[in-house]
């Protein structure tokens, strides 16, 4: 469904959009697919159509270099490290004492023991012991020269977080420098990247998604053995989450405004450091201590860094939160959590006497893999639910193998693989249980930065001209085999943005620092249709508002891994042979209104009945027409392919009818009739519209 206003206004567009939206925002909300919402549709209309929808309803197109993903030099240079911390000190209450320098050295010291800690504030990387039976080696052979042979503490694991082991110590030279003396040092820091993730709000707008900052060690620029990068990735809450997403409109209005070419670099630069900084009006800013955990978003760190320079097995990637702390509770502190959505390496082998591992296998996993293998996307992978925190590891590495869940399913009981190939049987998947962990495996932070197979094979590191290891900026194609047709997994090998620059057009004299493949052809594409979306459709009509549609008889649920268009599809489970579906009333103002209605739905390949499916019916209602419970079209759906969204029409809508959607009735109400085995699917239903 579009919202079409030919050359209308901006203000004109956004009126009509509140008015059609506004009573949307009373619906109740209800529970919903909890995992991580990464919605957008693959075909929302079809290439030029879909182009020509969005010029009539947006004031502009959306620039993903500019409303996603901003890296020009001359925008993201406004933001910088020292002010970053020196806001989170100022919203900590912390003493005077508690400077951007101490906070940033006491973060830094979280990675080193404490018997190395000189200024003892805050944990250290070896307060907790590691389990014994949790220490997994690293290769047994040192890298040939002229790669330094592995450090000791690259060869044991002393220290742990959340019971998971960690190396210990990393990054020790960071503790002592001083990255805000000199902005030019290769110890400083400089802001390479501002991202938009409003994909990631939840259908129920229990919060407005994250906005993120990163921040690169300006020695990577150079030297491709002394990296690291520092995210700030805050979640950002709905001030009105009794609107749901809509509460979140002001915040995807300021994004789509940084596409307007009008704007300067200058001045999108002063009002991106204001959202920020400052915040939208009724929101609060960015970057604020409660933004980064325990209860949502977090700062995570990329690490490569060594003075003298570090084996290839040692980059790691972990997560921490902002936390109060000292005598009084008034000292800022950062400190280390569990890696999200990063199951230990160790839950998916053969371990007998761990119960943690037992029932991860048993239990959990099993229950996830139906969410894992519903999406042919790769931005739609999600659990489904939150991982229970006993699961997530302390760090997230790929190399060595300590989270390469490809190769511990090598190991692993064969219970635990024919449990997950029980479930895809009975959902009439044809993926594989290598494909599931693969999955998995790509949802962890080290699978994301850097997948690889079984054996480790990854994208090449090789020597440059003067004798660093740096990423083969070939961009080869990733080994890890995750059941898609094609292969999306293209990084710049251990990251998805760099130190590197490159002209902003081609030829510009101005400057943006580079990204990978995977962001710009498969990641931003994405997003900019989870934005386009939320702003030109209707959300009931496309399923995004959790508890809209009721049933008497059928569960109900989005389902945010099966999709046509937007964020979510409605899951139909039917534990009887007939359900009614149905809407709540809807506006029909500023929709394009054609003779049939027309419907995306999924039939699950596992059907009780074979030979027959069953049908579907559409009732339309609009009782100030005079229209009640009128029958719009029956189809058949036994002649339906299986396993993937078929589009289907009903029969042609009364004259009457067409009128009363096209004057704007208010009073629209639509009811699905499914009339199916009992038990059979779950079926999915998405991208309801009227066409001719």
């Amino acid at each position: 469904m579009r919202t079409h206003l030919g050359n209308a206004s901006a203000g004109a567009w956004r009126r009509s959009r509140h008015a059609a939206l506004i009573a949307l925002a009373l619906l109740p909300a209800a529970c919903s697919d909890a995992g991580p919402v990464d919605g957008a549709p693959e075909d929302v209309l079809e290439g030029e159509t879909a182009a020509a929808a969005q010029a009539l309803a947006l004031s502009f197109a959306i620039d993903p270099r500019k409303s996603l993903l901003v890296t020009e030099t001359d925008v993201v240079s406004a933001f910088t490290l020292e002010d970053v911390l020196q806001q989170l000190i100022d919203q900590a209450g912390a003493s005077a004492t508690a400077t951007p320098l101490t906070v940033f050295r006491q973060f830094m010291n979280n990675h080193r023991p404490g018997s190395n800690d000189p200024n003892n504030i805050g944990p250290s990387c070896d307060d907790e012991p590691p389990n014994a039976g949790d220490i997994e080696p690293v290769f047994p052979l040192d890298p040939p020269p002229p790669l330094p042979p592995h450090p000791d503490s690259e060869k044991v694991q002393t220290g742990s977080i959340n019971n998971w082991p960690i190396f210990c110590p990393r990054t020790a030279d960071d503790a002592d420098s001083d990255p805000f003396a000199d902005p030019g040092s290769e110890s400083a820091y400089m802001a390479t990247t501002l991202a938009n993730r409003f994909d990631l709000a939840p259908p129920d707008g229990a919060h407005c998604g994250e906005y993120r900052v990163v921040f690169a060690k300006r020695s990577g620029i150079t030297n491709g053995l002394n990296r690291n990068f520092i995210i700030f990735e805050a979640r950002l809450p709905n001030p009105n989450p009794s609107q749901g997403r809509l509460g979140c409109l002001p915040v995807v209005d300021f994004w789509l405004n940084q596409s307007d070419p009008a704007k300067s670099p200058a001045t999108r630069a002063a009002e991106l450091h204001d959202f920020y900084f400052n915040g939208l009006s009724g929101f609060e800013p960015v970057i604020h201590i409660d933004h980064y955990g325990p209860e949502g978003g977090q700062i995570r760190t990329n690490e490569f860094v060594r003075p003298m320079g570090l084996p290839l097995e040692s980059w790691s990637l972990r997560q921490f939160e902002t936390a109060h702390g000292g005598p009084s509770g008034s000292w800022l502190l950062i400190v280390p959590s569990f890696v999200s959505d990063n199951p230990a390496g160790k839950l998916f082998t053969s371990a007998s006497g761990d119960q943690r591992v037992t029932d991860f296998q048993a239990t959990f996993f099993p229950s996830v893999v139906e969410r894992l293998a519903a999406s042919d996307d790769i931005n739609r992978f999600a659990y489904g639910t939150e991982v229970p925190s006993q699961y997530e590891a302390g760090e997230s590495l790929m190399i060595p193998l300590h989270n390469n869940y490809l190769n511990k399913l090598t190991t692993a009981p064969a219970a635990f693989r024919n449990s997950i190939q029980a479930k895809l049987t009975a959902m009439g998947s044809s993926l594989t249980p290598e494909h599931i962990v693969a999955r998995a495996q790509s949802l962890a932070c080290a699978g994301c930065h850097e997948p690889v197979d079984a054996d480790n094979n990854a994208s090449k590191m090789i020597l440059d001209e003067n004798g660093q290891l740096v990423p083969d900026n070939a961009d080869p194609e990733s080994p890890l085999d995750v059941g898609l047709p094609t292969n999306p997994l293209k990084t710049l090998v251990f990251t998805h943005t760099s130190e590197q620059t490159e002209p902003v057009d081609g030829t510009s004299s101005r400057q943006r620092f580079r990204i990978s493949k995977m962001l710009s052809d498969v990641f931003l594409p994405f997003r900019q249709d989870v934005m386009e979306d939320f702003l030109l459709n209707n959300p009931i009509l496309g399923f995004e508002k959790p508890g809209a549609w009721t049933s008497p008889q059928a569960q109900l649920s989005v389902h945010t891994g099966r999709v046509v268009e937007g964020i979510s599809s409605l899951e139909v489970e039917t534990p009887v042979s007939f359900n009614e579906i149905v809407s709540p009333s809807f506006s029909a103002a500023g929709l394009t209104v054609g003779n049939k209605v027309t419907l995306d739905i999924f039939v699950s390949p596992a059907q009780p009945n074979p030979s027959w499916v069953g049908t579907i019916e559409v009732l339309i209602s609009i009782p100030s027409a005079g229209i009640h419970n009128q029958w719009a079209g029956n189809v058949v759906l036994t002649p339906l392919p299986r396993g993937s969204f078929q589009r289907i029409q009903f029969a042609s809508l009364q004259t009457a009818t067409r009128n009363a959607l096209s004057a704007g009735a208010s009073d629209v109400k639509l009811q699905f009739n499914l009339n199916v085995s009992s038990n059979s699917g779950p079926y999915y239903l998405d991208n309801v519209r009227f066409e001719d």
